[in-house]
């Protein structure tokens, strides 16, 4: 092919449709928070803790919870704790059949197969002060459901003073 018929075939594509325009970033990173915020989700701050939801979420007047149009919701709260080992122990045995995503010196992820529904328990700590969030997701598509969880979980932590 010619230079001239490619480039005819390019003007072509782009005047037919047949080429695709440049993509969006899916993901913007939410400055002074080191999170990434995925397009169509919403980050919404509650007694200084900060979680994301997708935007067809309704959130509740004080921002604590929100719920998805299916039912799934998530609360969160701030927990004082003393001793963050032993936080993390008591819940480990309060969910006996569970899976542990994360059981680390900054975050533990629990999640508990409740039949139509999985919960999931995510706490980050920082200092004494613990940003305490629970999900219950309903169990749809494993990707999707994985997906919004682990959207959720990984902006689960403390809000910065001011915000």
């Amino acid at each position: 092919m010619t230079r001239a018929a490619a480039a005819l075939a390019l003007v072509c594509a782009v005047e037919t449709g047949l080429a695709q325009p440049p993509e969006r970033p899916q993901d913007v990173e939410v400055p002074g928070l080191r999170i990434m915020l995925h397009a169509g989700w919403q980050l919404l701050f509650h007694d200084g803790c900060r979680f994301a939801v997708p935007l067809s979420w309704r959130r509740d007047s004080d921002e604590g919870f929100a719920q998805s149009p299916d039912g799934s919701s998530v609360s969160i709260q701030m927990l004082k704790v003393a001793n963050w080992s032993a936080h993390k122990a008591d819940l480990r045995s309060t969910f006996v059949r569970a899976i542990v995503h994360e059981d680390s010196s900054r975050r533990l992820w629990i999640e508990s197969d409740a039949g139509p529904r999985v919960q999931h328990y995510v706490a980050v700590v920082d200092g004494v002060n613990v940003c305490a969030a629970w999900m219950e997701l309903t169990a749809g598509p494993h990707t999707a459901a994985r997906d919004t969880a682990m959207r959720i979980a990984d902006s689960i932590g403390p809000a910065p003073d001011g915000w």
